[in-house]
């Protein structure tokens, strides 16, 4: 499969979580046969403090290499000298030398690395096999069963949506239904990324998924042969009473041209009110929030603010094209699952579309734009290079975007589904927050000024 990357041009790329930067950055890479410092030196003091309970057992042998390494090396306190150090000490020293697993210290210490920078969720260290995995993501083209899916804290791993004329759909695998197994694997307790790689594979291979069915209380086991799924991140849906429901998963590639013919279907249809669902919508390219914040923002109207390690700031502002919405009624939907990308797009509304509300629950707070570096043997570091801060200056990360209307998805709905073919698995009376958009569009709620929650105004059915 053809692509347009570039190695020595790092391009933005997301996945579940980040927000990312269009703009050029250095490739952090080693070069083949490079010394081992020159190719751990930026994970350096991570590897030494996750090993100091080892230390502590052979201090006299560590202090001894220590001072022999550094008079050849360089001052023994400089980190990569102390790494140097420490990872030699272990493949000398560790009393079980099968248990040594150079790949595994190295991952571990670049993930312990970036553990320490609190950026949690976002700044990450992706190996050769993720990494790949992201550049599928991004490009909407990848090889799989169909289901987009997204982790919740309560249910597990939720498919939010099912692609047409997938093996997934074609199967019977509905928006809702929970994933529990993959190849009579549980896979509870696994990391999501490592879900994903067990699920996609080789184009015409096979592999069977275990869902349970909320709704009627059983457990389904599918065996889907995976192909080359298109994916588009959009979808969208007229209701009754000319709602147009507008549907964006994720900020790929595309993205904002996808929503911009979808919006302008809508329009043509004669859609009076519209409703724009960012709920479990990850983030990614920057670049994309921004042409889709151009469609329910003024023009020149601020999207967000950057700010650089350095305190500078940066306003980058909408530049609308021919498709805008006017002053058509807006809602948008956001959750506990809404971040990065969406959290620019929905805050940037929130604060210039004097036609819109937003609805929901608080965002995610990530906050941070990310920057892929290189590292010269297919993995990737995704590190934070900027914060993003609304148009009035309020900090993103850790705090997230609060809804000017709190509405909470009762405990036994997940949110609708547009599915293009086939009947939905269930109405949008069956998803609270849905439905109060709806109403609150056609103007039939009471509104009680003096309810307020986390800033956010409450109001009732």
């Amino acid at each position: 499969m053809t692509t347009d990357y570039d190695p020595r041009s790092p391009r933005e790329i997301d996945e579940r979580y980040p927000g990312v930067t269009p703009d050029a950055a250095p490739v952090a890479s080693t070069p083949p046969g490079a010394s081992l410092t020159g190719r751990i030196a930026i994970w350096a003091i991570t590897l030494a403090l996750a090993i100091t309970a080892l230390a502590g057992a052979f201090v006299a042998g560590i202090v001894f290499e220590r001072n022999v390494i550094a008079s050849s090396d360089g001052p023994a306190d400089e980190p990569q000298t102390v790494f140097d150090v420490a990872w030699q000490t272990v493949l000398d020293n560790y009393v079980e030398e099968a248990a040594i697993d150079q790949d595994e210290m190295l991952e571990g210490a670049i993930e312990g690395m970036l553990a320490t920078l609190g950026d949690e969720g976002h700044t990450r260290y992706l190996t050769a096999e993720e990494t790949e995995l992201d550049r599928q993501s991004s490009r909407g083209v990848y090889q799989g069963v169909g289901i987009q899916v997204r982790e919740d804290a309560e249910e597990g791993l939720l498919v939010t949506r099912v692609f047409p004329e997938s093996p997934a759909q074609e199967a019977g695998v509905l928006p809702g239904d929970i994933v529990v197994a993959v190849d009579g694997e549980d896979i509870t307790d696994m990391p999501i990324d490592a879900i994903i790689a067990m699920i996609r594979g080789p184009e015409g291979s096979t592999i069977n998924v275990s869902f349970y069915r909320p709704s009627e209380d059983e457990e389904l086991t599918f065996e889907l042969e995976r192909r080359e799924i298109k994916v588009s991140a959009v979808s969208w849906e007229m209701l009754d009473d000319n709602i147009a429901l507008l549907k964006l998963s994720q900020f790929s590639d595309r993205a904002g041209e996808d929503l911009t013919e979808a919006l302008q279907e809508a329009q043509a249809e004669g859609a009076e009110g519209i409703i724009l669902d960012l709920r479990g919508n990850p983030g990614g390219l920057v670049r994309e929030a921004m042409e889709v914040a151009a469609l329910f923002v003024p023009d020149d109207a601020p999207v967000y603010i950057s700010q650089t390690r350095d305190g500078g700031e940066e306003t980058r502002r909408a530049e609308q094209g021919d498709t805008y919405i006017g002053d058509t009624p807006l809602v948008v939907l956001v959750d506990n699952g809404t971040a990065s990308a969406s959290e620019i797009v929905s805050g940037s509304i929130k604060s210039e579309a004097a036609n819109a509300t937003v609805v929901g629950e608080q965002t995610v707070g990530t906050g941070t734009v990310l920057r892929r570096f290189e590292l010269g043997d297919g993995s990737t570091i995704w590190l934070g290079i900027e914060l993003w801060l609304t148009p009035e200056g309020e900090m993103i990360r850790e705090q997230g975007i609060a809804p000017d209307i709190v509405v909470p998805l009762a405990e036994d709905q997940t949110p609708y589904a547009i599915v293009e073919f086939g009947d939905p698995p269930f109405t949008p009376d069956e998803d609270d927050q849905l439905s109060y958009a709806i109403d609150l569009l056609l103007g039939t709620l009471a509104y009680y000024p003096e309810a307020e929650t986390g800033g956010a105004l409450n109001y009732a059915w």
